[in-house]
């Protein structure tokens, strides 16, 4: 795992090859396989454009979906790496066993920054506004946003496919397709 900080990251990482992801916490179940096969193709596709580098928030839900799927992806095509975007250190104190499934996404999380290729933080300990830096991290880092996003406006996931698109980034929302 290399932890860095956001300067560090810099050098590697431009615009024309950086996807960000964002997306609601909550999935519904019976889109689970949807999204999934629409997030392969599409990191799929976007490799073989020359994107490498493919940046999460470490969210439950979408985020960590994302991140799954793109450590899958980098399994089978070595170009291919996961960049965790992280609003604080301690992103995960609020977090628990979640729904009736028993997965722990603690531990999930940990183990995603542990194959993650990069990792930086925006803050050592929460602040009111380290997510949406966060969010504005991602984007201003990325030419490609891959969203699942409802939208509804207020939310995190609103939030960041508002900046993506006042940015003027290409957006492929995986809700408008898996509905």
């Amino acid at each position: 795992m290399n932890y860095t900080s956001e300067m560090e990251i810099l050098p590697f990482m431009q615009k024309e090859n950086t996807c960000c992801f964002t997306g609601h916490r909550k999935l519904p179940e019976g889109d689970i396989e949807a999204i999934v096969g629409k997030l392969d193709h599409a990191i799929r596709l976007l490799a073989h454009a020359g994107y490498e580098y493919f940046i999460c928030g470490g969210a439950l839900g979408f985020d960590m979906l994302a991140a799954e799927r793109v450590l899958h992806a980098a399994t089978s095509n070595p170009k291919v790496k996961l960049v965790l975007a992280l609003p604080c250190r301690n992103q995960t104190e609020k977090w628990e066993k979640i729904g009736g499934n028993g997965i722990d996404y603690v531990r999930e999380y940990h183990k995603m920054k542990g194959l993650a290729s990069a990792v930086y933080y925006i803050e050592d300990f929460y602040t009111d506004d380290c997510m949406m830096r966060r969010n504005r991290s991602m984007v201003e880092r990325s030419s490609f946003c891959v969203a699942y996003y409802n939208g509804k406006p207020r939310s995190g996931s609103g939030q960041t496919f508002r900046m993506a698109q006042k940015d003027g980034l290409k957006i492929y929302n995986i809700f408008d397709l898996v509905k």
